[in-house]
């Protein structure tokens, strides 16, 4: 072989070229392997932080809701005039007190004439009946006129109050028997002389019923159902309660 022949450059030569591509075929093969590696590297570097991110996120939530729940076990419920008010007119009906009676009376009366500002009987025009019928009155406490007085420092809640009434009173004219009864020609009985009879025993009925101590008990069972009642209000435990 000639010194010329040895001298020729690498790329000149028949196996330069395989060469290259061999080269080139490794080059792409690494590059395409740090690729993949830095593509699975971040993939992974990703859910890892994902899942940082979660369990930050189930922390941030675990705390947040204990704290809730602290606060919630630790407030304690407040007792206010407001609140002690809003109790009460719930209540309206359930301190009403019902009396119930059966009444039978007598009824007479005469036709008169006036002479000298004088009343004279007029003959054969009386009448009279006896009845009996049965009536309801109802007895309670107005609610909405009771004082209220909340002491937040010495824990103390108030209440006062008024006196029992009467708040109704009805007769049942279905219940009304006539026992006896002496009718004129003259002066017939009507069905507004019973009324007028009825109507006129309500005031008799009432103070009786006040004399047997309707109101007195009415006042009394009303207190035993407030304070009852309102033993049972949220954060009542915590206060002194005094009804009267």
């Amino acid at each position: 072989m000639s010194k010329t022949e040895t001298k020729r450059p690498l790329w000149t030569q028949k196996w330069f070229p395989w060469a290259m591509v061999v080269l080139l075929v490794l080059v792409a093969g690494v590059l395409g392997r740090l690729v993949l590696s830095a593509q699975s590297q971040r993939s992974q570097l990703e859910q890892e932080l994902d899942l940082q991110r979660a369990a930050i996120e189930a922390l941030r939530a675990d705390a947040k809701r204990q704290e809730e729940d602290r606060l919630i076990q630790e407030a304690e419920p407040v007792v206010t005039s407001s609140t002690v008010s809003d109790q009460l007119s719930a209540l309206q009906e359930l301190v009403t007190t019902e009396y119930i009676y059966t009444n039978a009376g007598k009824y007479e009366t005469q036709n008169q004439i006036h002479i000298i500002g004088q009343g004279i009987n007029i003959p054969f025009t009386g009448k009279r009946f006896i009845v009996a019928y049965d009536g309801r009155i109802k007895v309670g406490v107005d609610l909405s006129k009771a004082k209220i007085d909340v002491n937040a420092d010495a824990r103390t809640v108030t209440v006062v109050l008024p006196d029992s009434e009467i708040v109704s009173h009805e007769t049942f004219e279905d219940t009304l028997v006539v026992l006896d009864e002496t009718n004129n020609v003259f002066n017939p009985i009507s069905i507004e002389n019973y009324t007028e009879f009825v109507s006129g025993q309500k005031a008799a009925m009432e103070q009786k019923a006040i004399d047997r101590g309707v109101l007195t008990n009415a006042g009394a069972e009303a207190k035993t159902i407030v304070r009852a009642f309102l033993s049972l209000l949220p954060g009542m435990e915590g206060y002194n309660l005094t009804v009267k």
